[in-house]
């Protein structure tokens, strides 16, 4: 009852609607139930000739409470419909709200598809328990109120024969209910492994055919879709069984009114219009009380669904501003980590600790180390992507905690390994994260990046559609455009995480003259795996297992030994044995038995 009335608090915003929607289901109850209260007049008067006005009467009474039973249907299911389409909008726009608002932690242990399914199915599933199911329930528990009064009017000891069939109703509802509620979270967990699935494969599309794995990954999808169609399977079947229950339950009651109206009308104690206008009105009861059981059913869905949904939504927020968070000045003075260490939650094993060095204004600062180190998991505590289990991490000598997170992120242009493109234009791309768009300063800020030659030969130039991740442009012309968003941007501090892995040649040419006027008067951390690229640093942090293994000039570390020396003479081997068979394949006929 916690989560439904939680739920119903999402109609809270349209209680106007709602109030009106009330109302025109208590005047199509009442319609209903006025059909069947005229059965008896129509019967014991006009059709015996004892009131031959009525036949006259009545057909034109039928077609005033048609037309207003109509215009009451009409507007009870409209507004209803109004209002559970807003619902799910909102809860939609909390539920994205909520999502974005996470730091990368939250994602980290989370399978995207499986968020996508919350955000998609699930929120549809809870349409009708707010909207479909709610509708039914006060529609029909207003007509079973009224029927209820005209079957108590007409013969009180008949109604109570009718009504020793609902306390036999209640056990089945709850019964199904329950099976309904267990069937659609097992259904919801398939959806969600059937999502994720889809969205790696859709994803790494490539390595699939590479791999020739297409029919592996049919025989996966097929087992996750057999798996939802159990769940589904089980879905109708409570479904199926419901309503064959619930009829077998109101006949025995039609019966027991049958039996005993029947022995009244004969022994003359009341007449046959009553009996059959209160037939007519049981019967009318009966269909609402078993609307309830499938309304029941899609209410248990709905629950279901509602708490896949509020459990996202209810996820703490790891990375929030204070109430009294400053706006970050225009940076002037250094980034200092002071004893950081950083341990994600849900594991026991730190990957950071104490980590403590400056990053001066103006100072390029490479970090280098071996994969798993601790690099990227390091520049992502400077804007706050995520915060720090233990030390500071200061802006200006101000822990970033104490600054408002979208006045610190503008002090910081951020370029990564992940090129992460949006299915929009050349323009928009670069010029993401600006309300105005300035298409001269983009082009010029274009051209610093080396990326307006290519850019003006696409089909429709700035204004070409680059497709889902960018998938229309190489590698070296993704990167140029994720360069030129951080020229664009202008930010004092520069955090570049191996810009320049997996190019050509000529592409990485390009993109490290981008990289080099990017880095002109600005304050650089840069994540580098190729140490060639970094040698001209003023000075190099080297991490290893989490720690700071040593730190210091190029040339110095290189002298010093550890590390970093080893690292940089198994690179230089390997890129010497690379330039030899280069330098043997451009030789004719070498190589050749």
């Amino acid at each position: 009852m916690d989560l439904y009335r939680r739920l119903l608090g999402f109609l809270m915003p349209y209680k106007g609607r709602l109030l009106i929607a009330v109302s025109c289901m208590v005047v199509l109850a009442a319609c209903t139930a006025a059909m069947a209260w005229m059965l008896k007049p129509v019967l014991d008067e006009a059709l015996t000739g004892k009131n031959t006005q009525l036949i006259y009467i009545i057909p034109l009474l039928v077609i005033a409470l048609y037309l207003v039973k109509g215009a009451a249907y009409f507007g009870q299911a409209y507004l209803m419909g109004y209002i559970g389409q807003h619902v799910i909008y909102d809860l939609r726009n909390l539920l994205y709200k909520q999502l974005t608002a996470q730091s990368l932690s939250f994602f980290a242990h989370r399978k995207t598809g499986e968020l996508l399914a919350r955000l998609s199915y699930d929120v549809s599933l809870v349409q009708a328990a707010v909207s479909t199911a709610v509708t039914a329930l006060m529609r029909d528990a207003i007509s079973i109120v009224f029927l209820l009064g005209v079957i108590f009017v007409q013969d009180w000891l008949l109604a109570l024969i009718a009504m020793l069939v609902f306390p036999a109703v209640i056990y089945p509802i709850a019964r199904f209910g329950r099976k309904m509620r267990h069937a659609t979270l097992d259904g919801q967990a398939s959806m969600g492994e059937l999502t994720s699935l889809l969205e790696e494969t859709v994803s790494g599309i490539r390595v699939v055919k590479a791999f020739s794995m297409e029919e592996y990954e049919r025989s996966r999808f097929r087992h996750f879709t057999g798996d939802f169609l159990v769940h589904q399977l089980r879905i109708f079947r409570v479904n199926a069984m419901s309503f064959p229950i619930m009829e077998l339950l109101a006949g025995f009651g039609i019966a027991g009114v049958l039996f005993y109206g029947g022995m009244r009308v004969a022994s003359g104690e009341t007449t046959a219009g009553t009996l059959v206008s209160f037939l007519a009105a049981v019967i009318m009861l009966y269909e609402p009380v078993k609307r309830l059981s499938r309304a029941n059913n899609d209410i248990q869905q709905g629950l279901a669904a509602g708490e896949r949904v509020f459990e996202v939504i209810d996820e703490p927020i790891d990375v929030e501003d204070r109430p009294d968070a400053l706006a970050a000045q225009p940076f002037s003075q250094a980034v200092s980590f002071d004893h950081v260490g950083l341990q994600y939650a849900g594991t026991d094993r730190s990957v950071l600790d104490d980590i403590s060095f400056d990053v001066a204004a103006g100072e390029v600062v490479a970090l280098v180390g071996r994969s798993g180190a601790g690099k990227t998991s390091l520049v992502n505590l400077v804007p706050r992507f995520m915060d720090v289990s233990a030390g500071r991490v200061l802006v200006d000598g101000v822990d970033v905690r104490d600054l408002s997170q979208q006045s610190l992120r503008n002090q910081i242009a951020l370029v990564t390994q992940e090129i992460i493109l949006f299915n929009d234009t050349v323009l928009n791309n670069i010029a993401y994260g600006h309300d105005q768009i300035d298409r001269a300063r983009v082009e010029e800020i274009a051209r610093a990046a080396n990326a307006h030659e290519f850019i003006i030969r696409l089909p429709q130039g700035y204004d070409t559609m680059v497709g889902e991740r960018g998938v229309i442009l190489s590698g070296g012309q993704r990167q140029r455009l994720s360069l030129a968003r951080a020229l664009l941007k202008d930010a004092p501090i520069l955090i570049l995480d191996e810009a320049t892995s997996a190019l050509d040649t000529e592409s990485e040419r390009l993109v490290q003259q981008a990289i080099e006027r990017l880095m002109q008067g600005r304050t650089v951390i840069v994540i580098a795996h190729r140490l060639s690229t970094v040698r001209h640093a003023d000075r190099i942090v080297v991490l290893d297992g989490g720690h700071v293994a040593q730190m210091g000039a190029h040339d110095d570390l290189l002298a010093e030994g550890g590390i970093y020396a080893e690292l940089y003479h198994l690179q230089f081997e390997s890129h010497a044995v690379l330039a030899d068979d280069e330098a043997m394949d451009a030789v004719p006929g070498a190589g050749c038995a």
